[in-house]
């Protein structure tokens, strides 16, 4: 776990404590090994835990009655997730799984409820990142009621990319069904939309690889896309 609590002490959740209240903190975590699309928790079970993600990336949704799923959150190594069950306690709201072979930091919640009354810059940041998980959520609220298809596939690409470049090139790190699901859209349509973007010249893609040939173009395409672009 040595190499684990460096990690985690990383983490902008952890950040501020020092080695022994990290020690205290992880004194009854474990390390959880996920081979790729192996289920971590289902919908519904007791919530006595939250995760740090080591290495690999996990995959968080929901499904629908027909059984079809809908990814709520995609993350990757160094992030953190189900903090919110330390205040909720009760049961997991969503199911996660495995993206790829993944290491995990489990840490009880209870252990963590001791840390942060005994220490208010955690607690402050704690409240900092799930107050940021919702505000991403009502973006997605909006992207997934007023924006096309187009324009959501258009602002996922700019997202990965910094604001100040001309061009990039990304790397999407999961299957694009996966990234389809996030964004709202069926997965055919995903790919008519990098599709139309390659035939205008403004991106590139080879495989998961996508070149950005002009940040400004795709913004402004973006800004612009109407019903036409997809839905």
């Amino acid at each position: 776990m040595d190499q684990d609590l460096k990690a985690v002490h990383k983490a902008p959740l952890f950040s501020g404590l020092f080695p022994e209240e990290l020690e205290r903190l992880l004194a009854h975590a474990r390390r959880r090994s996920l081979k790729a699309h192996e289920m971590l928790f289902a919908e519904g079970d007791k919530a006595c835990a939250f995760y740090f993600i080591v290495e690999g990336s996990v995959r968080l949704y929901r499904l629908s009655p027909q059984g079809d799923e809908k990814v709520i959150e995609i993350l990757m190594a160094g992030q953190t997730f189900g903090e919110a069950v330390v205040f909720l306690g009760g049961h997991y709201p969503v199911y996660a799984a495995a993206l790829s072979d993944a290491a995990l930091v489990e840490i009880p919640t209870d252990d963590f409820v001791r840390v942060l009354k005994a220490n208010g810059e955690i607690a402050l940041r704690m409240l900092a990142s799930i107050s940021m998980r919702l505000h991403q959520l009502i973006n997605d609220v909006q992207a997934l009621t007023l924006e096309t298809a187009g324009q959501r596939v258009a602002g996922y690409l700019l997202d990965q990319c910094p604001v100040d470049a001309h061009a990039a090139d990304i790397h999407i790190q999961v299957h694009k069904n996966v990234v389809a699901s996030r964004l709202g859209v069926k997965p055919e349509t995903f790919s008519r939309v990098l599709a139309t973007l390659r035939d205008l010249g403004l991106i590139s893609v080879a495989g998961n690889d996508i070149h950005i040939a002009d940040r400004a173009r795709l913004v402004r395409w973006r800004d612009q896309a109407g019903p036409g672009s997809g839905s």
